[in-house]
């Protein structure tokens, strides 16, 4: 084990404390100030994940053994990282000649008072298992819902599989074909997902490839969940669509593909910074049907018109991404669920008020909480009778609960990607 990689995390993890970025974000700046090798900044990146899903439990540990008080902020952040990435399974090597290593690439930054403590990584190393930890509340919460068996699995599943990359291809800059022979040429390997057409899994090491045909706009990186929830909607050429909470604009851009850059798509976001980043966005891939409005949907929207159809993907408690993003586990409480659903009736009731008789609304979440999906769909159909839930003509995930057998959820354990809730309404007078 290259010690460059835990310095690397470790100084990653200091600007994480001072600035409260993310750790990949701190990575990210953190590694422009020094070259480093491809290697290094992978191993970099597996240990930051290993550390947001483990450090909870190496934490806990290590304080059965020894208090806070003993270690400055850098003793106790390596013997935290390196007892985080044991736990999960990082294989070190010899304990002892990766802190040889250590101790002679930090050179004076090299905490002398950890020099008494180091005998407990060789512990740990010792031990053939120790609990993985998640917030217990959320343990709970998934064993109501699923099962204790199923949620043990689900959660079993996200610490030891990684998320594959899906992307699509963007036909509003170039055929489809001349891409594919374009990825062909530079090794980018894409496999078409059979489950819905126009999805691709990329499946190559060759990173800098795929990144030279993102910096083109001809490849786009999403969750395979974003490209279903649009395909379910099925919106033509010449419609009109609105997309309320739309930035970054992912759904926009999935939407503008299926109506082949013909119509009009109305995007409103709260935010201006969020829509000046979107329409940047839009004009890089080419889309040219995009009309943008800042408006807070949890108020009446300001426009008076009826469309074709509607997308509400509204802000959300994001327990779906715990996945992708380890330390959500830690930043998602119960109380943001609760503010999250009443957030989301309104945005939902105030968006479909411009649906017109005989028209579509898809609403998605990135959450797994019956609060944010299932009671949010109820009261609405509750207080709006000329609305009926619609089966999706592409099944795939499971049935929604307590009886919502029209929606759809999505798991990463079961689906293969970020955990989702859907559902399709059709107004019916």
């Amino acid at each position: 084990m290259d010690p460059e990689a835990i310095i690397l995390s470790i100084e990653a993890l200091k600007l994480c404390q001072e600035t409260g970025i993310s750790p990949s974000s701190a990575l990210y700046l953190v590694s422009k100030k020094k070259r480093y090798t491809i290697k290094e900044l992978r191993m970099a990146r597996k240990i930051l994940h290993t550390y947001s899903i483990y450090r909870k439990s190496a934490s806990r540990y290590l304080e059965n053994i020894i208090s806070d008080s003993m270690l400055d902020w850098v003793s106790k952040t390596i013997l935290e990282l390196i007892s985080s990435c044991i736990i999960g399974g990082i294989d070190f090597g010899d304990i002892t000649i990766l802190v040889s290593k250590l101790r002679q690439s930090m050179g004076k930054n090299w905490p002398e008072e950890l020099e008494k403590h180091l005998g407990i990584l060789r512990l740990i190393y010792s031990r053939p298992e120790v609990e993985v930890n998640y917030p217990i509340w959320f343990t709970r919460y998934l064993e109501k819902i699923m099962g204790k068996m199923d949620a043990e699995y689900y959660l079993d599943f996200q610490d030891r599989v990684n998320p594959p990359i899906y992307a699509s291809l963007n036909i509003l800059k170039m055929d489809k074909e001349k891409i594919l022979k374009l990825a062909e040429e530079r090794n980018v390997v894409l496999k078409e997902d059979n489950r819905i057409p126009d999805i691709y899994l990329v499946e190559t090491s060759n990173t800098k490839g795929l990144k030279d045909l993102m910096n083109q706009g001809l490849i786009t990186i999403h969750d395979f969940s974003s490209y279903y929830a649009v395909k379910i909607l099925k919106p033509k050429p010449n419609e009109l669509v609105l997309d309320v909470c739309s930035a970054p604009g992912t759904k926009t851009w999935l939407t503008a593909l299926e109506m082949k850059n013909k119509g009009v798509i109305i995007s409103i976001d709260s935010s201006w910074k969020r829509i000046k980043s979107q329409v940047k966005r839009m004009n890089f891939l080419n889309v040219r049907i995009v009309e943008v409005i800042q408006a807070d949907a949890t108020k009446p929207l300001p426009i008076r018109l009826e469309v074709d159809k509607v997308i509400v993907d509204p802000p959300c408690s994001s327990t779906g991404l715990i996945w992708r993003e380890p330390f959500y586990r830690w930043v998602i409480k119960p109380r943001h669920i609760k503010m999250f659903s009443n957030f989301q009736s309104k945005i939902l009731q105030n968006s479909s008020r411009h649906v017109k008789q005989g028209g579509y609304l898809i609403y998605s979440t990135c959450s797994i909480t019956i609060e944010e999906n299932e009671h949010v769909v109820e009261d609405f159909l509750r207080i709006n009778p000329n609305f009926e839930l619609v089966e999706p003509s592409l099944s795939i995930g499971s049935h929604g609960l307590r009886g919502l057998a029209e929606a759809r959820r999505l798991y990463p354990h079961t689906d293969m990607c970020n955990g989702f809730f859907i559902a399709l309404f059709m107004r019916r007078y």
